[in-house]
């Protein structure tokens, strides 16, 4: 961008958004779930850009606490991607020295994307460590909520939810094969980092449920992050190579599908192959530096969507052999699992049933409720940490007002973001003990799994759902 270019200009050129299509219907900022916290309402971003005041827009503190959560993407009437049109902003300020209002969010992206490039995957224990020295250093931090926060840290290690050392992945080219073909009992398989860590009984389940159900999960060697919030946020090139470049990881094992059981990933994968797809440059610019072009090889699908569509609904019945009857539980799909969705192609972005007819196929009761697609605030846990326990005791409250004794989840970040905080919510004022449970365990529950076996992980969870699940005979 140069000094004279428009942002709106540098927007469009970048992302291909016009922000001229905004005609302030507000929908935007009615269903943003933290615009109470920003100065200038999302609305009022698109104004500000159609007017060229960039220096309001590059000032503002919301283009930093976005929560990226595509609500405003999903329910405007011309789809404007203004979390996208976010990045470019805080890109734009950064480039500038603008500082950021947030200074832990940009400390974030800063850190984050470091960690990607030099280690190829997200370090979390090494991640949160990084954020309080220099939050401190930019007194951004206080004591008070630090005690909570090592008190979750110590009990997350007693877990093994956080790895003491890093892994390291090296992005060598990969070499797709030729060969592949479609499978109807093995998939590729991207973990993501957090499943390595803080979502471990993610992965645990998820190999335990596919082996009782006949499906193979070939995991790609020397796979990278995704991306995660960091990239995105930072470097758009960075942030669609990382994906394409396990795509060909996948494609080099003979697969011809992908599955991810974290939401996010799912986002960033999906995010990838809907941009390369738009934009020739950027398609041949990532083949150039991955050795690969992307030409529909591999689908992309998130967990849940695979297992009712490679094993199907009635099989996954067929094979219960103990349903979890008399237990109440509420789905909770998140903000990435369906939206937006001309990325996602959920066709139901805003009250999806697909969890919710595995739930009860499994036997449980899956309780009507409000939230099922609202934001936890798991982008902002490391640098907002006030304003995502706000959000997740939305979920929280909501999901107990209505009757639920758990909550089913299908992603790892809203599942530590649930988990982990209820303890210093429960303290602070209403009392949770509401258990996150991964619809993986519950399958496997189902299955004939025990309750305590370390194939399901369930005594990993910082709220413990065993005590629930051994009072209902399970």
């Amino acid at each position: 961008m140069t000094e004279t270019e428009k942002l709106s200009d540098r927007i469009a050129r970048e992302t291909g958004e016009n922000v001229f299509k905004c005609y302030q219907c507000q929908k935007c900022t009615v269903g943003c779930p933290v615009a109470d916290e920003m100065d200038l309402k999302p609305n009022r971003i698109l104004r500000l850009l159609q007017y060229g005041r960039d220096d309001d827009v590059l000032k503002s503190r919301t283009i930093w606490i976005c929560a990226q959560c595509q609500t405003c993407v999903t329910r405007c009437p011309h789809t404007i991607d203004l979390p996208r049109m976010m990045d470019v902003a805080k890109q734009e300020a950064v480039r500038r020295g603008i500082p950021s209002p947030l200074p832990m969010v940009a400390i974030f992206n800063d850190a984050g994307t470091r960690q990607i490039r030099m280690l190829g995957r997200m370090y979390e224990l090494g991640l949160i460590g990084e954020l309080k020295l220099r939050g401190f250093i930019a007194g951004e931090r206080d004591l008070e909520p630090l005690k909570d926060e090592v008190r979750m840290g110590v009990r997350m290690l007693a877990a093994g939810k956080l790895k003491a050392l890093p892994e390291i992945a090296r992005a060598g080219r990969p070499r797709p094969s030729a060969q592949a073909k479609a499978s109807p009992t093995r998939v590729g398989y991207f973990p993501g980092c957090s499943l390595h860590a803080t979502g471990i009984e993610y992965n645990l389940s998820t190999h335990s449920v596919a082996k009782a159900l006949g499906l193979e999960l070939a995991e790609p060697k020397g796979w990278l992050c995704c991306g995660s919030s960091p990239a995105h946020a930072t470097d758009h090139f960075l942030a669609t190579k990382l994906p394409i470049h396990n795509l060909a990881l996948v494609s080099q094992n003979g697969d011809v599908e992908a599955t991810m059981p974290c939401a996010a990933c799912f986002s960033r994968f999906r995010t990838a192959l809907y941009d390369v797809k738009r934009d020739r440059t950027l398609k041949d610019a990532v083949a150039q530096e991955v050795g690969f072009a992307f030409e529909d090889q591999v689908k992309v699908s998130h967990l849940l969507d695979t297992f009712l569509d490679k094993v199907g609904l009635d099989a996954i019945a067929a094979a219960v052999k103990r349903p979890l009857r008399g237990l109440k539980v509420v789905c909770y799909y998140g903000c990435l699992l369906t939206r937006p969705p001309m990325i996602t192609q959920a066709d139901h972005p805003e009250y999806p049933m697909r969890m919710d007819r595995l739930v009860r196929a499994l036997g449980a009761e899956a309780l009507d409720w409000g939230y099922k697609t609202d934001c936890c605030g798991g982008s902002l846990a490391l640098t907002k940490a006030d304003t995502a326990m706000r959000l997740s005791e939305k979920v929280l409250r909501n999901a107990q007002d209505v009757g639920a004794e758990a909550i089913v989840v299908a992603c790892s970040l809203c599942h530590v973001n649930l988990d982990t905080r209820q303890d210093v919510i429960s303290r602070a004022g209403r009392a949770y003990n509401l258990p996150i449970i991964y619809f993986t365990q519950l399958m496997g529950l189902a299955l004939g799994m025990g309750i305590d076996t370390d194939e399901l992980g369930l005594k990993k969870h910082l709220t413990d759902p065993r005590p629930l699940l051994s009072s209902k005979g399970f």
